[in-house]
């Protein structure tokens, strides 16, 4: 499959349709602006919640990393298909996502590379499931109503619930929400549970909800889901020094996260404007390896690598995703898609 490095608008709103994100090709596309003469640009997406990149935001680092003389755009996001559609609107250069978008991504021919490993995900995304609906087991789930915003990785993990449960996709109803809905989705009794991230999951345990199944228990049964920091393979090409500091950035504030989740609560809490336990519990559930890590070849393997665990994860979801049709093909080769050139030089 030959990459394509320019889209037309109507490819761009198809693929926002494809991945069920169809009314924000239109947003993306406005997100653009002239940059400024002799100043470099680097439009960066970030999920609004205690992540890295809200950090950087928080405290100005990103900008100190990057340089006076680049101009920052930060970018707020809800769901991957979003971040699909503005990288092919070229009005993303760089963000994280769940590897389930990443991989429509790619089979999409999206010129776009996963570039380093964000997050393993373990306890952060999880199904949870109202006291009242009589599920207790993932059994249970045979003839109820489950919300969960569709082509995520939390979309990936009911599925998966599912398959182990022996259930098959007529034997649950699966609602495709935005994460902001399901809170009142789940107050209006309109769904029975919900395969979502934090804050909204605790919010649902705190409104008579219990979670029955972790993403993380998909790691027994050899499934590794995860978060991908991907970059524009123009913004890579045209800026490999600040593609490079900004991972150099993400990665020290890893550390943060890693041995000082107090200090990144103080940070955030007053930021964000959230509540302590909400953001202490997204800090602590962000679980992150070092780049000496990701090059091995449990994870991203070396620059070139063409069978790594996080090429073989990409290849049996892939395989998964196009299994209940939410990919109409596969490519065969992903390796052209991991990118640990970056990482290596971290190292």
């Amino acid at each position: 499959m030959s990459l394509k490095t320019t889209f037309t608008r109507r490819e761009i709103a198809m693929l926002g349709a494809n991945v069920g994100v169809a009314s924000v090709a239109a947003s993306a596309l406005s997100w653009a602006g002239p940059a400024q003469a002799q100043e470099a640009r680097a439009m960066l997406g970030h999920f609004p919640s205690a992540n890295q990149q809200n950090f950087s935001k928080a405290t100005g680092s990103m900008q100190k990393a990057l340089g006076a003389n680049v101009k920052i755009d930060f970018i707020s996001v809800s769901a991957g298909p979003q971040i699909l559609t503005a990288m092919a609107a070229n009005n993303m250069d760089a963000c994280n996502m769940g590897s389930s978008p990443m991989i429509v991504g790619f089979a999409q021919g999206l010129p776009v590379s996963m570039v380093y490993m964000h997050k393993v995900v373990k306890d952060s995304e999880c199904l949870v499931v109202r006291n009242d609906a009589g599920i207790k087991e993932l059994k249970d789930l045979k003839g109820k109503k489950i919300g969960c915003p569709f082509n995520t990785s939390a979309h990936f993990g009911i599925l998966s619930a599912m398959k182990i449960a022996g259930l098959s996709a007529a034997d649950v109803t699966l609602v495709n929400l935005r994460p902001d809905t399901i809170p009142a989705a789940w107050q209006r009794k309109e769904i029975d549970g919900a395969y979502i991230w934090h804050p909204v999951l605790l919010s649902l345990e705190k409104d008579n909800g219990t979670t029955i199944f972790k993403t993380g228990d998909l790691m027994a049964r050899g499934a590794l889901i995860f978060d991908g920091l991907v970059a524009r393979d123009t913004f890579k090409k045209q800026h490999p020094d600040l593609l490079l500091a900004y991972l150099k950035e993400i990665d020290r504030i890893n550390t943060i996260y890693r041995t000082k989740p107090d200090d990144v609560v103080d940070v955030m809490a007053p930021f964000l404007q959230a509540p302590r336990e909400v953001l202490s519990l997204v800090v602590r559930t962000t679980h992150t390896i070092t780049p000496k890590e990701m090059l091995t070849e449990a994870w991203m393997g070396a620059p070139g690598a063409r069978d790594s665990g996080i090429l073989r994860a990409i290849r049996d979801q892939a395989e998964f995703l196009r299994s209940t049709d939410q990919l109409r093909s596969v490519p065969s080769d992903f390796s052209k898609f991991v990118d640990s050139s970056f990482v290596a030089r971290m190292v």
